[in-house]
């Protein structure tokens, strides 16, 4: 396999390209390759692809992408190569399991295959905005959940009463943030819990503040290194890479994509959802990657929107678990907030699709979180239950994607809602959810049940 030092080499002496020019020159190779290998969405969506010789295809075009255009780095304006040879060898040299934490915590975070028959690996919480009065305790709540292989750390505006701005303040939340975590994981009693760091700021100086093996990120933990939207990389993260592979981190990178950017309609954005992991393992070697296709107008909160994405993301994980070791992680974004009934159908739909298409849980999320209204454990050990008993009911496929459509439902007619903050709706005390809550979760796990998923 390619090293990073390879390329970081490669970032130096490739072709000197304007960023517009790649945009642009992104656009026409998607189009290109979705008409080479015929791929586009039927007329008639079922909720899952089942075009098995459909998720070949949409793998084969994504070798060709990053083997005749390459991954754009914006730090240098140059194109990094890759032959097609080197792009296979270092596929098939992947790892498809990472280990992290450390004694009683240790876990093994593997891959998982679409309609695979044992749960799924979770990271269920943070990767989102919290106050630092409300982080241990956050964190130990989140913690508490038997499941969790390992959490990531959150965000926040100011530290110690001081805006964080500029790289001084940035490197100081850094190590904040480690102690936050570090502290939560502890009065979970879980110290060996892995924690991984979401970056303050992706500069360099910042995330290497969080290596500190006593206080911050030790040798069985990991890092947030995403690559970029429309395949781009950049010098930062690949110093950390190199740095904190070295020092023994594992990394993971968000490698979703998004229907309506320069790879164009839903066709191109499935083929960038299956370059982006194989990009992340090659540049910054982020063996775990949160992936699929998302629709703009969920994101941007315009509308709650499941189709066409939802069979794209099917077609992506499949092509990345079929064909590649790519330990894949289904990022479950609910349009509404927590605290709602809508966010719990939407939760409950991609905790489905997640188990059937082998997509390990991962931080469940207002997907625009607000400070404090973002995620509570209810939502967390929420998607378990359902992923869970979408396992143990045995269904397929086509069961699955039955029960989609009946949840799907009833959201017609439904605007994305709010949320409340964490404060209103969960009590992170007693780690449970406020009475009004309660019940509605517990209506909804009923209704669930009566569809053919099996609780226990």
């Amino acid at each position: 396999m390619l090293s990073l030092l390879d390329i970081a080499e490669r970032t130096q002496t490739g072709p000197k390209v304007t960023e517009m020019d790649w945009d642009m020159g992104l656009f026409r190779k998607m189009t290109e390759l979705t008409q080479r290998y015929a791929i586009r969405a039927p007329q008639d969506i079922d909720w899952f692809n089942t075009d098995d010789d459909l998720a070949a295809r949409a793998f084969q075009a994504g070798v060709d992408f990053l083997s005749e255009a390459g991954v754009y780095c914006l730090s240098t304006g140059r194109v990094v190569q890759c032959t097609r040879d080197e792009v296979l060898t270092a596929i098939r040299e992947a790892p498809d399991r990472v280990e992290m934490g450390e004694a009683g915590d240790r876990r093994v975070f593997r891959q998982h295959q679409v309609e695979g028959r044992e749960p799924l690996n979770v990271c269920p919480g943070h990767h989102a905005p919290f106050t630092v009065d409300l982080g241990p305790l956050v964190v130990e709540s989140f913690a508490r959940i038997p499941r969790t292989d390992f959490l990531e750390g959150f965000n926040f505006s100011s530290v110690d009463g001081r805006e964080i701005y500029g790289l001084p303040m940035e490197a100081y939340a850094v190590r904040r943030q480690m102690d936050y975590l570090r502290a939560g994981i502890c009065k979970a009693g879980r110290p060996g819990l892995a924690i991984v760091l979401y970056p303050i700021n992706t500069r360099i100086g910042a995330l290497l503040a969080a290596l500190d093996p006593d206080y911050g990120l030790r040798r069985t933990d990991g890092m947030l290194l995403s690559v970029l939207p429309d395949l781009k990389m950049e010098h930062d993260l690949l110093t950390a890479a190199i740095v904190g592979h070295e020092y023994g981190l594992f990394t993971l990178s968000g490698s979703f994509s998004i229907v309506g950017g320069f790879c164009g309609g839903i066709e191109g954005a499935i083929i960038e959802g299956v370059v982006k992991p194989i990009v992340a393992m090659l540049v910054y070697r982020d063996y775990i990657n949160y992936v699929g296709v998302e629709d703009s107008r969920g994101v941007s909160l315009q509308r709650i929107a499941f189709q066409p994405a939802s069979w794209a993301r099917s077609l992506v994980f499949q092509a990345l678990n079929t064909y590649t070791h790519t330990v894949s992680m289904a990022w479950v974004i609910p349009t509404s907030g927590p605290g709602t009934e809508t966010n719990l159908i939407e939760t409950a739909i991609r905790s489905i699709e997640a188990q059937i298409n082998g997509g390990n849980l991962y931080a469940i999320r207002h997907s625009r979180a607000q400070m404090n209204a973002g995620q509570t454990p209810l939502e967390a050990e929420w998607m378990i239950e359902v992923a869970d008993a979408t396992l143990r009911a045995g269904l397929d496929r086509a069961g699955a994607g039955r029960v989609c459509r009946a949840l799907n439902a009833r959201l017609q007619g439904r605007e994305p809602e709010p949320g409340h903050p964490i404060g209103e709706c969960y009590d992170l005390l007693r780690h449970r959810p406020l009475p009004e809550y309660e019940r509605t979760y517990r209506t909804l796990k009923d209704e669930l049940a009566s569809l053919g998923l099996d609780f226990g």
